[in-house]
């Protein structure tokens, strides 16, 4: 696998995004860039739009990444240099349960996440701001976005995936032969 492929995993809270991008990057021997990493600081601050933008173009900057995330303005302002754009278009009524299991599990477990080292808790699950009410009130606006997205994309010749059940191992054998991947990405 040519180690300048740009791949870029978006989708709603819980769809699977990491998971594939972490399988995906792994199988295809490239660098796994997690978006929630370079928004989120300690005490779950999150970054402000310049501070985050420059941290995702730092990350994206040399070629041969798997980026996974939905945070708009990176979408926005980045996506075009993926050579490959994989929606994980996960049915609401499978990643719910998923997101309930995962915060549920993370706050028991106390685990810290990314490198700000932040911590999910109950209140995170049940609270104003839950991420489990989050993905609910974004899920249609998400999906809506992606669309736009791949509209905005493909004339530009990034090779655009669109999955709702994400097999990586297929997602894998379908890369290693694309022929997107051999040409220089895009760039908007």
């Amino acid at each position: 696998m040519s180690a300048g492929v740009n791949v870029w995993v978006v989708g709603t809270p819980a769809a699977g995004k990491s998971t594939l991008a972490r399988r995906l990057a792994s199988a295809l021997e490239l660098r796994h860039v997690e978006l929630d990493d370079a928004f989120w600081a300690a005490g779950w601050v999150p970054a402000d739009n310049a501070e985050f933008l420059n941290a995702v173009a730092a990350r994206t900057d040399e070629p041969g990444w798997v980026v996974d995330g939905q945070y708009g303005a990176a979408v926005q302002a980045y996506a075009a240099r993926a050579h490959v754009v994989v929606w994980v278009d996960t049915p609401l009524r499978v990643g719910l349960p998923r997101l309930v299991r995962r915060t549920v599990a993370r706050a028991r477990r106390r685990e810290p996440l990314w490198s700000a080292g932040n911590v999910e808790t109950w209140w995170h699950a049940i609270g104003p701001d839950s991420i489990i009410w989050y993905a609910i009130s974004v899920h249609r606006g998400q999906r809506r976005a992606n669309e736009e997205l791949f509209r905005r994309l493909a004339p530009l010749g990034v090779r655009l995936i669109r999955v709702r059940h994400p097999d990586a191992d297929a997602l894998v054998r379908a890369l290693r032969t694309a022929d997107a991947l051999e040409k220089e990405p895009t760039h908007e």
